[in-house]
């Protein structure tokens, strides 16, 4: 119960970080600004997916929000800062469920599944900034993408300790290369995104949690005998 207490408080603080993630000329402003950076992410975001953020311009955007063109740099500069706000927007939303694991748990393979279906998630509900990242990431500039990497590299942290854990306790085979797991079962995750369909026979909720347990069952045999 203690630990269920904690992630709770530690998922709340995330949201809660991660609600505050604007630009710095409007983290001060009040709930009409925030909406409106709300309402100009998911156009540009409808955008970018759709045409390519090569294709798209800042007037279209402007339009789809239905503000001026002028009104749309009071937000930001250029369109390469909203493709980063955007990405960085999904993945700090990502950080949120490594931050709520827990590492000191007896049961890694249980924890382990338990984040793998939030990320499973998580990817099918934001296929389509998943699909702007996987397409229009070298659009940004090499700082920013070392920034976005940076923030990627939680999540693979996160279950490769998992995974080393659940082998220091037994549960998985010290026979077993943790990294080469950790990336086989984040690849598996993500790509929820390319093919999960709303009009699909199954929620996105059956699909992560099919897949997280594939693939902790399969750690958990690896070279059993």
């Amino acid at each position: 119960m203690k630990n269920k207490t904690q992630k709770n408080k530690t998922q709340k603080t995330s949201r809660s970080q991660h609600a505050r993630s604007l630009p710095a000329r409007e983290a001060q402003k009040g709930a009409k600004s925030r909406l409106r950076w709300e309402t100009i992410l998911q156009a540009a975001t409808e955008l970018f997916n759709r045409k390519g953020f090569h294709a798209s311009s800042m007037q279209d955007i402007a339009d789809l929000v239905g503000i001026k063109k002028g009104s749309l740099y009071y937000y930001v500069d250029t369109k390469e800062a909203l493709l980063f706000e955007i990405l960085r927007d999904l993945h700090q939303g990502g950080e949120a469920l490594v931050e709520a694991a827990n590492f000191r748990t007896i049961d890694a393979l249980g924890e382990l599944r338990s984040l793998l279906l939030q990320m499973g998630i998580y990817s099918g509900k934001h296929a389509d900034r998943m699909e702007i990242f996987n397409r229009d990431f070298d659009y940004l500039t090499p700082k920013q993408q070392k920034m976005i990497l940076s923030e990627r590299r939680l999540y693979w942290d996160a279950v490769v300790k998992l995974i080393r854990l659940a082998i220091r306790s037994g549960q998985v085979s010290d026979t077993l290369d943790a990294r080469v797991a950790a990336q086989a079962a984040l690849r598996s995750v993500a790509s929820i995104s390319r093919w999960y369909r709303t009009s699909g026979d199954l929620k996105i909720e059956q699909i992560a949690a099919q897949t997280a347990v594939l693939i902790v069952q399969g750690l958990a045999n690896y070279n059993r005998r």
